[in-house]
């Protein structure tokens, strides 16, 4: 009797404990950051320009690898560069290279901050509506299992997203959002880039979250005609950079 006794109450106790870890999961993430790993194959992305050579010579890699930042508290958000996988100038600043963007939850309003041309826009606008298309694939990123969605963005950019239904936010790396959970995962394979999350953690304190500061003020109507009388007039790498700087 006493050894029944003893067996029903592991089994208790090991049936709660796996019960509040999962409430954890589903619950605890109201505040705090994850970690983003952006890779991009170079050589790939510019066709193989000989230009970029000096990039593969120099980190012996094709692979530019970036983390980013995404600080979430109940009511903001901010995404931004956070390090880089080797020496700061081992590669020219490109578009969306250290985009900053900024949701606020409260007012429904969103800041994307980029660097074009030696130029900071900030686009208060939010042009981007993504037609996701759900899935029932499940892959694990960063501890946590997500499911796919695929869609087509920037007329042409096939995407694949994983999102985990378990976090309450609907955001994502730089703009991409609108699925019914986190975005911990992305990839466009036309563009040979990827973010995918690497550390999730979570606070018990509120970060502080500072919207930057508004540069050059602009509507993404007005930046995409910029890009098309700028830097379109390049006709080799015009058409990757202008696609890069709208991501």
């Amino acid at each position: 009797m006493k050894k029944t006794s003893i067996i029903i109450f592991m089994a208790l106790a090991w049936s709660i404990s796996i019960n509040n870890l999962t409430a954890q999961k589903s619950e605890f993430f109201k505040v705090g950051t994850i970690e983003y790993e952006r890779k991009q194959n170079i050589m790939a992305t510019f066709n193989y320009d000989p230009m970029f050579k000096v990039f593969v010579e120099k980190t012996g890699s094709e692979i530019y690898t970036t983390f980013f930042t995404l600080t979430i508290e109940p009511n903001q958000s901010i995404y931004q560069l956070g390090k880089i996988n080797g020496p700061a100038n081992q590669f020219p600043d490109l578009p969306a290279d250290n985009n900053i963007i900024h949701y606020d939850f409260k007012e429904s309003k969103k800041i994307v901050q980029k660097n074009t041309g030696g130029t900071t826009y900030s686009i208060t606008d939010d042009e981007r509506q993504i037609q996701w298309k759900l899935t029932e694939e499940i892959r694990e990123i960063a501890g946590y299992t997500c499911r796919r969605a695929n869609a087509i963005i920037l007329d042409s950019i096939y995407a694949v997203a994983f999102y985990c239904e378990k976090f309450p936010y609907q955001i994502g790396p730089e703009s991409f959002a609108g699925l019914p959970g986190l975005i911990l995962g992305i990839s466009l394979p036309s563009e040979h880039i990827s973010w995918f999350a690497t550390k999730v953690t979570p606070m018990n304190e509120i970060p502080k979250i500072t919207a930057p500061t508004q540069k050059k003020v602009i509507t993404n109507k007005d930046y995409r005609t910029m890009l098309e009388n700028t830097v379109l007039k390049f006709p080799k790498l015009g058409p990757i950079l202008f696609k890069r700087a709208l991501l």
